[in-house]
């Protein structure tokens, strides 16, 4: 299922009246204070400032653990993890320092009712206070600034797509407008602000990593490879993929090392589906160990 009809099937099975229930939002869950911010990156001061970003990519997005998985048995730390969209969600766990097999339990045994809250007057659209909950619930952890490993969650504004890095403030909001896809989230108020996913501006963004001070950039790709598009693939598919693949090519000039794990065009939901999509990218990732060593030791 490409992620296209994976919302739609997720849309169809939250219109039932239980998963309506208790679904209005009433406030941000945050104080003021802790509302999401940009700010200066703090580079430890005894390592590379080598950024590890993790792309956009929905359902897609399961790859990345496996990524990470890869990453920590071969001892591979970044200094930075930069996230979009499905790549904030898991970079912000890896970020709160999860093992790597904490993060693919919890990928394995998401629930609809984590991610689930249908707006009353909208209800093909999601609000993401839940999802947003459900990143502070798993890390412990509230604020970004407090996570051990920093981190940033990159985001776009509704009106112009400028691009947003929230390096500071509630790290469960910051994750939530990073994930808000037009088409499945709401988009999601900061400081006045309305914010959606960044996935047709930036769905791996490098850039946002070197204009944080990155020195040295592994970015990772999960979306589609335009090579595998079947042939009865909807040419709003098409267009979209080769929108895309153009927007990561031309940024993927500013990295050091891009992976791109080659996934099945067509994206689930189902845990067969994750199982094979982390495994995936933990085999990708560990062939390509040998090049990222290299890169990080120059």
């Amino acid at each position: 299922m490409q992620r296209r009809a994976f919302v739609s099937a997720l849309g169809t099975a939250l219109l039932t009246p239980a998963a309506l229930i208790g679904c209005a939002e009433i406030g941000t869950g945050y104080d003021v204070t802790d509302t999401p911010r940009e700010g200066a990156i703090a580079w430890p001061a005894d390592r590379a400032r080598t950024a590890l970003v993790l792309g956009s990519g929905g359902p897609r997005g399961f790859a990345h653990v496996g990524v990470l998985k890869a990453l920590e048995a071969q001892g591979i730390e970044p200094s930075l993890i930069v996230g979009a969209s499905a790549g904030a969600i898991v970079g912000a766990l890896y970020a709160a320092r999860l093992a790597a097999r904490e993060i693919e339990a919890l990928a394995l045994d998401l629930g609809v009712r984590q991610i689930a809250d249908p707006a009353i007057w909208r209800p093909n659209r999601l609000i993401g206070r839940a999802l947003q909950d459900t990143i502070v619930n798993a890390t412990k952890i509230a604020r970004i600034e407090d996570l051990p490993r920093p981190f940033v969650a990159v985001a776009a504004s509704v009106s112009g797509g400028k691009l947003v890095a929230f390096t500071k403030g509630h790290l469960g909001a910051a994750v939530r407008a990073s994930a808000a896809l037009p088409s499945m989230f709401l988009p999601v108020t900061v400081a006045g602000e309305l914010y959606e996913d960044g996935d047709m501006v930036s769905p791996v963004p490098i850039r946002v990593a070197r204009r944080l001070g990155a020195t040295r950039v592994v970015a990772v790709d999960v979306s589609a490879w335009v090579e595998d598009e079947p042939a009865q693939a909807y040419e709003s598919w098409r267009k979209r993929d080769a929108e895309r693949r153009a927007i990561i090519t031309d940024e993927a000039l500013d990295a050091d090392y891009v992976l791109r794990i080659r996934l099945p065009y067509y994206a689930g939901a189902s845990r067969e589906y994750r199982e094979n999509v982390i495994a995936l990218g933990e085999t990708q990732t560990l062939a390509a160990t040998q090049d990222i060593r290299k890169l990080l030791a120059a």
